[in-house]
């Protein structure tokens, strides 16, 4: 057969070798996982205990990641974040699956509570994963935070007045103009929001789980992957240049005022999955 004969051709294979296969991808899933939570607990229980002391450590590592920025817009959430003293993520290397978030905070005007937590459990009827360490279908299965269910706890307010979820509540919607159904858009209200809920619609938690813990350093010198430092940011040498290109550019321009008057208005910053502001419905791993 020559070349200009030939036609591809997708093929089935035998269903015992394609189930084979299913299940080593699974166990190499569930291998990287345990490593993954135990990479992160070491870095961790050497991280933490050095920056404990030192003032807003973690209220400049959350701010540097897009994400928990967008959801602690306003000065007021800062400012109580500000007390946050310590980060702990508590998660089992062997059922890597639940997690808890616990933010522990120092005296402050705001809340009573020495430690704000944030658990993702197994739904109902989904079994833990096996103590002897073995590998089980639904471990091979798991998709992320989408399966599992957050909890919720109670902020002891100081008073209504420093209440900041009931100063800021959420209002969002989902963007009708948006063919992405995970879109949203509004104002997304104060962060503590999303610890007296049962939800994580902006997927914080994952976040902060998945990409803040492992990397706290990193998003402390807004080095980290979803930083805006590097989303944004240029080096020094690039900057010159790039300004030195804009500079040249305007000299040479000629003002068009048609296309300014014809310059379409800028779409409200939408709050979803692809958008710039966090998450969908659920968690996504």
């Amino acid at each position: 057969m020559s070349a200009q004969d030939f036609e591809f051709e997708p093929i089935d294979l035998p269903e015992n070798i394609e189930r084979e296969l299913e299940i080593e991808e699974g166990n190499k899933n569930v291998r990287h996982n345990r490593f993954y939570v135990q990479e992160t607990e070491t870095y961790l229980n050497h991280l933490r205990p050095r920056v404990k002391g030192i003032e807003q450590f973690w209220l400049t590592t959350l701010l540097n990641h897009t994400q928990i920025a967008a959801a602690a817009t306003s000065k007021e959430d800062q400012h109580a974040l500000s007390f946050l003293e310590d980060v702990e993520l508590v998660q089992d290397v062997n059922d890597f699956r639940p997690f808890e978030l616990k933010f522990h905070f120092k005296e402050n005007p705001y809340f009573s509570n020495t430690v704000l937590s944030k658990k993702y459990s197994l739904p109902k009827g989904v079994e833990p994963a096996p103590k002897d360490g073995s590998v089980t279908d639904e471990l091979r299965k798991f998709e992320g935070t989408d399966d599992l269910v957050p909890g919720s706890v109670k902020i002891d307010w100081k008073s209504d007045e420093v209440n900041l979820p009931k100063k800021q509540p959420r209002v969002v919607q989902r963007a009708d103009d948006d063919e992405d159904e995970d879109g949203f858009e509004g104002d997304l209200g104060s962060f503590f929001i999303f610890f007296e809920t049962d939800e994580d619609v902006l997927q914080l938690g994952d976040a902060i789980r998945s990409e803040i813990l492992p990397d706290a350093f990193a998003y402390f010198q807004d080095r980290g992957d979803s930083s805006p430092g590097q989303e944004f940011g240029l080096d020094s040498d690039e900057e010159d240049d790039e300004l030195d290109e804009d500079s040249d550019d305007d000299e040479n321009a000629e003002i068009d005022l048609e296309d300014e008057e014809d310059e379409k208005p800028k779409k409200k910053r939408k709050f979803g999955k692809n958008g710039g502001g966090g998450g969908k419905c659920c968690d996504h791993c």
